[in-house]
């Protein structure tokens, strides 16, 4: 069905989509780095006030998820780790500069 060639790049391209997240494997995740990095598992969860949670990854890092407050109760939420941080709701996920900007984010994708 493949020929040899075919077989060895097939090989080759799983080869490195296993080892890839290895060696992409931030000490501390920023906005840089969260997208493309290896994500470990979080170990803890806690629910906080108002809905938040907190939490710590098999790395020793902790994240944070907590709402963003607004009048109108839009669903939307800041997820908070090491150094990285970005917005998530029921529109998807999104990065944002302040809380304010993501407002504004999720108001026009509301509309859309």
């Amino acid at each position: 069905m493949f020929t040899r060639n075919q077989r060895g790049v097939g090989a080759v391209i799983i080869t490195v989509l296993l080892v890839v997240p290895i060696f992409t494997q931030a000490r501390s995740y920023s906005n840089e780095n969260f997208f493309s990095s290896y994500h470990y598992k979080p170990i803890t969860f806690t629910l906080g006030p108002s809905g938040s949670f907190t939490g710590t990854l098999a790395n020793g890092s902790t994240f944070t998820q907590a709402p963003v407050v607004n009048e109108r109760s839009i669903r939307l939420h800041k997820f908070t780790v090491d150094d990285a941080f970005f917005y998530t709701s029921d529109k998807g996920f999104f990065r944002a500069s302040s809380d304010l900007i993501a407002l504004s984010i999720y108001s026009y994708l509301a509309t859309v």
